[in-house]
């Protein structure tokens, strides 16, 4: 726990590093033991058709709203970069989202970096024909 805390103080005190390292630290603690955490990603058309956001999936039960509706909608929180601590609410329809593998933390991270730090993922080339 000392070096770790060790640690926490060395990287708040780099300059532009603290700014990434901060927000991570600080949307990580937030949400990484609560259990209203994000405990899925997903990748949903957003802002608008053919362009994709990174979002964590919030609730999956808003009674009135599919109610009204009559469609199975999910609460999806869109964060904005590089601070993911404020973003959009947004209620997209079950099938219109994509669950993905990343972790909460490795999405946060993608976030935060502005994309330039994702995770490592084996890619695989469909051939056709």
């Amino acid at each position: 726990k000392k070096v770790l805390d060790w640690t926490d103080r060395v990287l708040m005190r780099v300059p532009l590093l603290n700014k990434f390292y901060g927000a991570i630290k600080q949307v990580n603690d937030a949400f990484a033991g609560s259990k209203h955490s994000f405990k899925t990603v997903v990748l949903v058309e957003f802002p608008g058709p053919g362009n994709y956001s990174v979002g964590f999936i919030t609730s999956e039960q808003q009674g009135e709203i599919q109610q009204k509706t009559g469609r199975k909608l999910i609460s999806v929180f869109v964060p904005t970069t590089p601070n993911p601590t404020s973003g959009f609410l947004i209620m997209v329809p079950e099938d219109k989202l994509t669950k993905l593998d990343m972790s909460v933390t490795d999405a946060i991270k993608y976030v935060v970096s502005l994309g330039a730090i994702s995770q490592e993922y084996p890619l695989t080339i469909e051939k056709r024909g």
